[in-house]
C-alpha cells in the first residue's frame, strides 16, 4: 500500500473524457493533482541543489588545479633559475680549471728547467770538487 503522499500505479486510473479519449485521474482529482506538483516541484528543488553541489565541487576543483598550476610555475621557475647558477657556476670552475692547468704547465717547465741546472751543477761539482783551490 502507498503511503499517503505517494501515488501507487494504481492510484492514477484512466477515466473516459467527454472526447472519447482517456486522460490520469490525477487531473481530475485536485489533490492528486496538488500531490503530483508537490512532488514535482520536490524533484526540480533537489535536482537543482544537486546541480548547485555539482558546479560548486567542479568549481572548488578548477580552484585547486589553478592553485597547483600556479605552485608548479613558481616551482618551475625557481629549478630554472638554480640550473642557470648551476651553470655559471660550472663555467666559472672551468675557466679556473684551465687557468690552473695552463700555470701547471708553465711551473712544470719552470721545474724542469730548474733540474736541470741542478743537474748541470751537480755535474759541474763532481768533476772538479774544489774549484777554489789554490
Amino acid at each position: 500500500m502507498a503511503s499517503p503522499g505517494m501515488l501507487s500505479s494504481s492510484a492514477v486510473t484512466m477515466s473516459p473524457s467527454s472526447a472519447g479519449s482517456e486522460v490520469p485521474s490525477s487531473f481530475c482529482d485536485p489533490h492528486l493533482a496538488a500531490v503530483t506538483a508537490e512532488r514535482k516541484r520536490k524533484r526540480k528543488e533537489s535536482n537543482r541543489l544537486s546541480a548547485q553541489r555539482s558546479r560548486a565541487r567542479k568549481q572548488r576543483q578548477l580552484d585547486d588545479l589553478t592553485a597547483q598550476v600556479a605552485a608548479l610555475r613558481a616551482r618551475n621557475g625557481a629549478m630554472a633559475t638554480a640550473a642557470q647558477d648551476a651553470w655559471r657556476s660550472c663555467a666559472a670552475v672551468q675557466a679556473e680549471n684551465a687557468l690552473l692547468q695552463a700555470r701547471t704547465i708553465e711551473l712544470s717547465a719552470h721545474l724542469q728547467s730548474l733540474a736541470a741546472l741542478i743537474q748541470c751543477m751537480e755535474d759541474t761539482i763532481a768533476a772538479n770538487p774544489y774549484p777554489f783551490a789554490y
